[in-house]
């Protein structure tokens, strides 16, 4: 796969290519977008094109051969000049970056207990880049979840990005870029992710990858927020009707603990909150086409009978801010106990239980 292959954000692509072509790469860049929308396949894309041994190649017999001074005009620079903003995808570099396999290309995520990134990992980091590269033209660091970066972690990263070793480009990549140090997110050139317009999406599960029928492909895209890769993965309705009848146990069936864990708790206050959108919608509009869980109407229907808009938008400032507080490792059981009880409170009565998993598979 390669730069050109990535579908949707070409307007990032676009900006990373002339950065290329222009020979102004700079040395920290932050790709900032929701979840599953393809920042970390750009990176790491973006990587391959920066160390890709055909592209290096191909400058060298550029130099030797005076490409420029032959074929004057511009025409023939810009037809030429294509092969150097993508990479090859076949050439030793390129398949080990795939590979993660290769010496000068890093990628670093949350891991351990409470999934940060500790400075530990930076402190190695730094020592790897203090180094020339070995075989590329860079050193790469793809800096998955940046935002996970805990406050000893943040503080020496910023010693890094404020005297960056020559030859070394950091990419930071958050969904949450405003959790960044300020001082971190002046010193990286910003690059948005969008999401896909859904029609657009629709059409391209439907048409291009084949898996899904028109009425599901609109759902997913529906679901997943324009967001192609959150989409593609198969799990995507099965973690929304997980979501669901967790709802349903913690209104209906307070004494029994709760716990999932094929869901992690921030998915599932996101998916919460997508559940609640919908109710408050249906309350004012008492309209279905607008509505996300087009095809759970006749369970939100329900809720909306049992509450008010008013308490619908006080549960999801509530939510919201437990939600912020996740990354302090809150207790997770006494965190879901008293998110049953707001529910319970702002959602009054107990809710009637919802069509079970086996129903929702066969409406497939």
């Amino acid at each position: 796969m390669a730069l050109k292959d990535i579908i949707g954000q070409e307007n990032a692509i676009n900006i990373l290519q002339r950065c290329i072509a222009n020979k102004r790469i700079p040395h920290a860049l932050l790709f900032a977008g929701d979840e599953g929308i393809g920042k970390r396949l750009t990176a790491v894309n973006f990587a391959k094109t920066l160390n890709c041994s055909r592209v290096k190649s191909y400058e060298s017999r550029v130099m030797s051969k005076g490409l420029f001074e032959d074929n004057p005009e511009p025409e023939t620079w810009d037809s030429e000049l294509e092969t150097q903003t993508d990479a090859c995808d076949q050439c030793p570099s390129c398949t080990k970056i795939d590979r993660g396999q290769h010496p000068d290309v890093f990628i670093i995520e949350p891991e351990g207990e409470g999934g940060q990134i500790k400075v530990s990992v930076i402190r190695e980091l730094e020592e790897k880049l203090s180094y020339k590269p070995f075989e590329g033209n860079y050193k790469i660091t793809i800096i998955d979840n940046a935002d996970k970066m805990n406050q000893e972690a943040a503080n020496a990263f910023l010693d890094t990005l404020e005297a960056p070793p020559a030859l070394s480009i950091l990419i930071l990549i958050s969904s949450r870029p405003d959790v960044l140090l300020a001082t971190i997110r002046s010193r990286c050139q910003r690059i948005s992710f969008m999401p896909l317009p859904l029609d657009t999406m629709s059409r391209l599960l439907h048409e291009k990858f084949k898996k899904f029928d028109p009425g599901a492909a609109l759902l997913l895209s529906t679901l997943s927020g324009g967001r192609l890769g959150y989409a593609m993965n198969e799990d995507l309705m099965m973690q929304r009707d997980r979501s669901f009848d967790m709802l349903q146990s913690m209104l209906n069936r307070p004494e029994e603990e709760i716990r999932d864990d094929k869901i992690s708790m921030e998915e599932w206050f996101d998916w919460v909150q997508m559940w609640l959108r919908d109710v408050a919608v249906f309350i004012v509009t008492q309209q279905a086409d607008f509505l996300l869980n087009r095809d759970r109407e006749d369970e939100i229907k329900t809720f909306a009978m049992t509450t008010t808009v008013k308490d619908i938008l006080k549960l999801t400032r509530e939510l919201y801010n437990i939600k912020e507080h996740l990354n302090f490792n809150l207790n997770e059981k006494l965190t879901l106990n008293y998110t049953s009880l707001l529910m319970r409170k702002r959602l009054r009565k107990a809710q009637p239980k919802g069509p079970s998993m086996e129903r929702t598979n066969a409406r497939r």
